[in-house]
């Protein structure tokens, strides 16, 4: 196994928990940092409002005590650009300016790095994890983010699969 890069803090938003957690891949967040915080409204908005769905019980229990509560102040005021779990992601990085965030929404991407917040989405991740060794390849876990309806252009695919050498 490869020497992995970690991080010391990765903060959830929902789209990458949801996903991993979709094709059982949820333990490569833990493995990747040496803490992970899911804001209380990423929580709320994944495990409370998305009861029911399959990988709500994955999320659930791997991540119970990774809940958060930030700075209301810092969150409304992120939340004027974007949604109320990347806001209170963005919230929590503003006063944990180690913390990488877990991300794949554009907007919230965009807004992240005008306040120079670290940011990997859900490619990122599992490019990480492959070169890591924590994942043999990567083709197969993309067939299954694409049936759980992952949305990624086919074009980033291929040029992420050369990257890793397995194009």
């Amino acid at each position: 196994m490869n020497s992995i890069p970690r991080e010391l803090l990765i903060i959830c938003d929902a789209s990458p928990l949801i996903l991993l957690a979709k094709v059982g891949r949820l333990d490569l967040v833990g493995a990747l940092a040496d803490e992970v915080w899911i804001p209380a409204a990423v929580w709320k908005e994944v495990v409370t409002e998305g009861a029911g769905r399959p990988e709500v019980a994955l999320i659930a229990s791997t991540f119970a005590g990774a809940v958060q509560l930030p700075d209301a102040e810092l969150v409304a005021a992120f939340r004027f650009q974007v949604d109320e779990g990347e806001a209170a992601a963005m919230a929590l990085a503003a006063r944990n300016r180690h913390a990488c965030l877990l991300m794949d929404d554009a907007r919230g991407r965009a807004l992240a790095e005008l306040n120079h917040f670290r940011c990997i989405g859900t490619l990122g991740l599992l490019v990480r994890a492959k070169r890591g060794g924590l994942l043999p390849a990567l083709r197969p876990v993309f067939r299954q983010l694409r049936v759980a309806d992952w949305y990624i252009e086919e074009r980033l695919l291929r040029r992420t699969l050369m990257v890793v050498d397995e194009s």
